[in-house]
């Protein structure tokens, strides 16, 4: 217990009442009780994930909540996990970005009788052992949607280095395998990444080791982030005027790259649609509770965002 007070988290009670008809479908029943548990309540692209949560917990009138550690911590998450066991809610909400630390809490979720749906990151690896339908990104075709926007960003080749704030997390390392495959198959020789730089999930600190390694490679044409932190590469570009000189772009609408987005110093930026990431898991747990119709694999794709098409983006749901 002394590990979940360290845990900062945010839980919300939702209740709002929606049409008619919905209404009066459940008006015999007590409210659903679901959990939602990140890993890294502090990354923004949770932000949309529990506005989706919330418009859809309150269309079904259930009580909802949304859990995780203040930053990436797979092992303050799973002792979230058997804490929201302990209040036996109908279903758990799940990231899962490690390939064996979530397997006890899940299974002594599911033998509990409570549903588990996974969202936003589901290890491969975990899901043979336990299968569990999954509501977010194709990984791999990300990898690829993102070499393709920084071929295009640079297509006469050049150096390139990576920021990456949690190694050993799989769909950073899937996104990172697949775009230096897809560079090496399709870029001609041209391209070449130098390093993956491990940034940690602290702003602070992912600028100070963006700093400290711009300093080291003055030259190098490109620095891409394959995680919500990316932005932070553009506030270190706007910072040192490096705009038309250091190219960056990476994963998510971080404010970072809303703000090189909007004015141009930002080449692309890679959405993964996080709203449907807590919408769509609670329509299903509510469908399967309801009509017996069981939850589904939903990938919630990649959008390529650039100063061109930003206009047609909303950033608060993206």
């Amino acid at each position: 217990m002394k590990n979940i007070a360290k845990i900062a988290c945010m839980a919300l009670t939702l209740t709002a009442p929606m049409g008619a008809a919905l209404t009066q479908a459940r008006a015999d029943d007590k409210p659903l009780k679901i959990s939602f548990i990140t890993h890294d309540l502090g990354a923004g692209i949770f932000a949309p994930v529990r506005s989706g949560m919330e418009d859809a917990c309150a269309k079904i009138q259930a009580e909802c909540e949304f859990l995780g550690p203040a930053t990436y911590d797979p092992a303050q998450q799973v002792a979230l996990i058997e804490a929201v066991i302990a209040k036996k809610p109908d279903a758990i909400v799940t990231t899962r970005p490690d390939p064996s630390a979530y397997n006890d809490a899940i299974q002594k979720a599911l033998d509990a009788g409570i549903m588990v749906v996974t969202f936003n990151t589901n290890d491969p690896t975990a899901d043979k052992k336990i299968p569990l339908p999954f509501v977010g990104q194709n990984f791999t075709n990300y990898g690829k949607e993102w070499a393709h926007a920084a071929m295009k960003a640079l297509p006469n080749g050049g150096t390139m280095a990576i920021t990456d704030c949690c190694f050993g997390h799989y769909a950073l390392e899937e996104r990172n395998r697949s775009f230096k495959e897809t560079l090496d198959k399709e870029g001609g020789g041209k391209y070449k990444v130098l390093d993956v730089i491990n940034t940690s999930a602290d702003e602070s600190k992912a600028f100070a080791a963006i700093e400290a390694y711009y300093q080291a490679h003055p030259d190098i044409n490109a620095i891409w982030g394959v995680d919500y932190y990316s932005h932070v590469i553009a506030q270190f570009v706007k910072k040192n005027n490096l705009q038309g000189k250091l190219l960056s772009g990476g994963s998510d609408m971080g404010p970072g790259n809303i703000d090189g987005l909007k004015n141009g110093y930002v080449s692309f930026g890679l959405g993964q649609n996080p709203f449907m990431q807590g919408f769509y898991p609670v329509m299903m747990i509510y469908q399967d509770k309801k009509f017996g119709i069981r939850p589904v694999t939903i990938d919630t794709g990649t959008d390529i965002v650039t100063p061109q098409n930003f206009s047609q983006y909303n950033p608060k749901y993206r």
